[in-house]
């Protein structure tokens, strides 16, 4: 391991210790909202350093699957994870498995897509944590006209929104750390990177609305890194 391996590492430790610690203080004074998408949205941020790491398997062993582990037990009530505050964040809404399928899905990106297809994958985790935390929120707040299952017009937008300008963004630095020498996977898609993530927000937006409950944290950020893939990224 190297020294960017160790640093990034513990900025990803810190990254899912603060969107715990903020959910938590959240609730604290307002038990009424969503915390959950807090942390849905919060953790999603470890895109902007994860590709510091040399190697996948730092990513697999010291990241996704002691996260995989932690969440897989928070699903059950029978142990001390499940009992507490994850098992509660596990069974919020009745997306039991949701979260697992988000550290899942984090799995699969590293699997196969690191290192070529880095920003790719990270397009693809912010579809899943932006996009559709951004979703949820304008949903609850703003959805009145309904659409498919259960889904409302204004949630999809928000998906649209948020993927889109979280997509923007994520280019943006992928293209500065390409041009300083730091990443050395693909930027340049068959379209201008705008066409592209507006695309990509349509697509998140779809998958969002047809995709029953939790399995969407599996679906959109798959397909989404799958398209960009094809699409040149």
């Amino acid at each position: 391991m190297l020294v960017q391996d160790y640093i990034g590492l513990l900025l990803v430790y810190l990254i899912i210790v603060l969107s715990l610690g903020l959910a938590l203080l959240v609730e604290h004074f307002r038990n009424d909202l969503n915390v959950r998408k807090i942390v849905h949205i919060g953790v999603g941020n470890f895109v902007l350093v994860w590709w510091m790491f040399s190697e996948g398997w730092i990513m697999l062993v010291f990241f996704a699957v002691p996260f995989a582990l932690i969440l897989f037990l928070a699903m059950f009530r029978n142990n001390l994870v499940g009992k507490g505050k994850l098992g509660e964040l596990t069974s919020e809404k009745g997306h039991t498995t949701g979260l697992f399928f988000y550290v899942i899905s984090i799995a699969v990106m590293i699997l196969f897509f690191f290192p070529d297809h880095w920003l790719a994958a990270s397009i693809g985790i912010v579809a899943m944590t932006y996009g559709d935390g951004m979703g949820s929120v304008i949903g609850k707040r703003f959805g009145k006209h309904r659409i498919i299952n259960g889904k409302s017009l204004e949630g999809s937008f928000g998906v649209f929104i948020g993927t889109f300008l979280a997509a923007l963004l994520i280019s943006a630095l992928y293209i500065w750390l390409s041009s300083t020498g730091h990443y050395v996977g693909d930027v340049n898609a068959l379209f201008p990177i705008w066409l592209i993530c507006i695309l990509i927000g349509l697509w998140a937006s779809l998958m969002e609305a047809v995709c029953p409950g939790e399995y969407d944290n599996l679906v959109i950020p798959i397909s989404t890194a799958v398209i960009l893939v094809l699409l040149g990224l």
